[in-house]
């Protein structure tokens, strides 16, 4: 009955609430009560029977436009989810005694049987779409993934089915300090191996040495270790090939854990880049072949690179640059950069009275000075140290260079004018003007811009596109300042300049070179390039631009053969076996212009390993275009070391010829590694406060009992649209209505 007259059970505890109030509803119930009450002091004593019958039908009819809704709030607690976290990674695909690893999955999901599934590779997804067939395993995105997804939810259990190859942050911090911080993650995680190291077999190349620079008929090391899972004591033989032919076997004992090293030393005597691998035998249990073998290109030059660098005061820019030349196995460094000045040495302390050892000049920059092949004077000022053989020490400095040397000045409040080098034989063969008249320095920080010779020049390209090149240019960051100078010497070329700060009615130069005679000079008006070091890496960039820029320079200063009319490059010396080889042509006069119409032939040929003749060729005939540069693309068909050729005409008349070579492998990142970890798992089983589970031990995870996830109900019983407004408007209105009959009224 109650269910008829109020459309709905009234529970208890619930309020009363006014649907319809408003000021217009308000208005017509006022307008109802004013009128009712004119009627009852108006009428009488019959009359006003008649309007009390009336009463209770105008406040029904008042009830209906208020409309009153009987509310009560509620919820319930519903039944907490359980989640499965999937390696969608190619390396759960390695098999083990002929099995995939990623067999294990499906029978873990029958015993977790989740209500969620979210899969991880080279990103996270929701979903059990698994192929096993990701090219990385970012768990991380996983993670962030679920936080996001449940975020304000308890889930009952988390468990996360991996061969523990993580390629995210997490494992390598793991690896670098030992230990995992909280996940902090909506439930109890808990970790599932895949994968028994035991069973994994596989013998690889786990890491690779050699510099990017070698020196004709100097002999240099190559070095590489050897992992191999189930191999631990046992003996291999590892092979050393160059350009697909052997040059040395060697056979190694792995230790106990399957470890072993190997070095080789090489003693090249060829000029230009050579495709050096590192290979092991390729076993028929082998579970990733592809990772049996390993390359570098190394590029062979004249002879060690023998480089003096003098620097005034310690610095960043001095830091860094000293760093870079110190750790290249090409160079051969010797450095000065916490000098004893000359009235230091005239004091009358003893040499064991005093912290710096002397700052042999005399003999460096005479005798001395031709054994090097580049001289770097940084931020260094010659007056305190050379005093009155100044100028017979500078003038060896500007002969050298004339002589086929090279020099490099790098900027600093002691190098330039304010090392007071203008109307010295220095001023002579470097690429600026000195002698500045006002300010010497220009302190506001700015971004270098290339100008049309630095897009050709081999310093300044940074990468092998040259709108790849610009690119990096243009958001490469801000150096400090320059020093300033009069402008360019004669025969000079500017590669950057300042893009506000004008000189001579130009741009400041901030990067300048110069042919003097038989040498090179450069000079670089700044000391604040170490930035493209460490504001780089701070923005997640590298320090590859710094790098390329110095080797560019060196390579150029010595005159190393890629200064040459002809230049070759592939966009990288080694390939995963599918890609397309991008092949770069630039040909050019002896000032770096552009030749255009030039006809390249380029030649691909193929070697494999104990066969060093070519086994397979590709012939392309290119045009160079206005910017003397010609491209095209090969798609190998095989792993191996492949070897360009490319020899340019213009007119029937030879412009010369280059040669390169790249290696192409069937290496996958992935699966450098293919042995589970089990030390990570575990000890992130311990960081989500779940538990750890070995392969074959597959049970229930452990769960959560307060989890779950309440959720707000509320139920509202409109009064208003119920049975027992209408029956009480009818009575009492009808009654009224009878009772104004009675009294003969209409």
């Amino acid at each position: 009955m109650i269910e008829l007259l109020f459309s709905g059970s009234l529970e208890d505890g619930g309020s009363l609430q006014w649907q319809g109030a408003g000021v217009l509803s308000g208005v017509i119930v006022l307008l109802l009560i004013i009128i009712m009450a004119l009627s009852i002091f108006r009428y009488g004593q019959m009359k006003r029977l008649e309007v009390a019958l009336m009463l209770p039908a105008v406040i029904a009819l008042a009830l209906a436009v208020l409309k009153p809704v009987w509310v009560v709030e509620g919820g319930h607690l519903e039944e907490p989810l359980s989640l499965v976290i999937v390696d969608n990674s190619r390396s759960m695909s390695v098999l083990e005694d002929g099995v995939p690893r990623s067999s294990a999955v499906e029978r873990l999901l029958d015993v977790l049987e989740p209500d969620e599934i979210v899969l991880f590779g080279s990103d996270a997804r929701s979903g059990s779409d698994f192929d096993f067939s990701d090219g990385a395993s970012d768990l991380s995105a996983a993670f962030e993934l679920v936080r996001n997804q449940f975020a304000g939810e308890s889930l009952a259990s988390i468990s996360v089915v991996t061969d523990g190859l993580d390629s995210s942050y997490l494992r390598g911090e793991f690896r670098a300090s030992g230990e995992i911080g909280d996940l902090g993650l909506p439930g109890p995680t808990s970790f599932y191996q895949v994968g028994t190291e035991g069973e994994v077999v596989d013998l690889s190349i786990a890491q690779m040495s050699a510099g990017a620079f070698a020196f004709l008929r100097t002999p240099f090391e190559i070095a590489a270790e050897v992992e191999g899972a189930n191999f631990a004591g046992r003996e291999v033989d590892v092979t050393l090939s160059r350009n697909g032919g052997i040059v040395s076997v060697r056979s190694i004992t792995l230790d106990e854990v399957g470890r072993g090293n190997v070095v080789f030393s090489v003693n090249p005597t060829e000029i230009g880049t050579s495709s050096y691998s590192i290979e092991v035998p390729v076993l028929d249990e082998d579970a990733v072949p592809s990772n049996n073998t390993m390359s570098r290109a190394v590029r062979v030059v004249r002879d060690k690179l023998r480089v003096l660098q003098v620097c005034g005061s310690p610095s960043l820019d001095e830091k860094f640059l000293r760093l870079l030349l110190k750790q290249d196995p090409s160079v051969d460094l010797v450095s000065f950069f916490i000098l004893r000045t000359y009235e230091d040495m005239g004091t009358g302390y003893n040499n064991n009275e005093l912290s710096l050892i002397e700052f042999p000049y005399e003999m460096l920059f005479s005798t001395d000075l031709w054994s090097f092949d580049l001289v770097v004077l940084q931020n260094f000022n010659y007056r305190p140290y050379f005093g009155y053989r100044s100028n017979e020490l500078l003038q060896n400095i500007a002969d050298y260079v004339r002589q086929g040397g090279a020099m490099v000045m790098i900027g600093g409040d002691r190098s330039f004018d304010l090392g007071e080098y203008a109307g010295t034989p220095i001023e002579s063969i470097l690429p600026v003007g000195l002698g500045v008249s006002g300010p010497q320095v220009s302190l506001d920080s700015f971004r270098a811009t290339l100008t049309p010779e630095g897009r050709q020049h081999s310093i300044t390209r940074l990468l092998s596109e040259p709108s790849e090149s610009e690119a990096l240019w243009e958001r490469l960051s801000e150096l400090d300042g320059i020093n300033l100078t009069t402008g360019a010497s004669p025969g000079s070329a500017v590669l950057l300049r300042h893009p506000t700060v004008v000189v001579g009615g130009e741009n400041a130069p901030v990067l300048a070179v110069r042919e003097v005679g038989q040498g090179r000079t450069m000079a670089l008006m700044g000391d604040s390039s170490w930035r493209w070091v460490m504001a780089e890496a701070a923005m997640g960039h590298g320090n590859q631009a710094y790098q390329r820029l110095w080797k560019n320079s060196m390579r150029w200063l010595v005159r190393d053969p890629v200064g040459d009319p002809v230049s070759l490059s592939v966009a990288q010396e080694n390939y995963l076996l599918g890609g397309e080889v991008g092949v770069s042509v630039r040909v050019r006069d002896v000032g770096f212009t552009p030749i255009e119409g030039a006809e390249v032939s380029v030649v691909v040929n193929r070697a494999t390993i104990g066969k060093p003749s070519d086994i397979e060729s590709e012939d392309r005939v290119l045009i160079t275009d206005s910017q003397g540069e010609a491209s095209t693309l090969f798609q190998p068909e095989d792993t191996g070391v492949y070897r360009v050729s490319a020899t340019a005409t213009l007119e029937g008349q030879s412009l010369g010829g280059s040669t390169t070579v790249f290696a192409v492998t069937a290496r996958d990142p992935e699966l450098e590694e293919v042995s589970p970890d089990r030390d990570y798992l575990v000890s992130m089983a311990a960081a989500g406060g779940g538990e750890y589970f070995p392969p074959m031990d597959y049970r229930a995870p452990p769960s959560d009992e307060e989890a779950g996830h309440w959720v707000d109900e509320t139920t509202s019983t409109p009064l208003w649209s119920g049975a027992w407004l209408p029956l009480i408007f009818g009575l009492f209105a009808g009654g009224s209505w009878w009772r104004r009959r009675v009294g003969g009224g209409r």
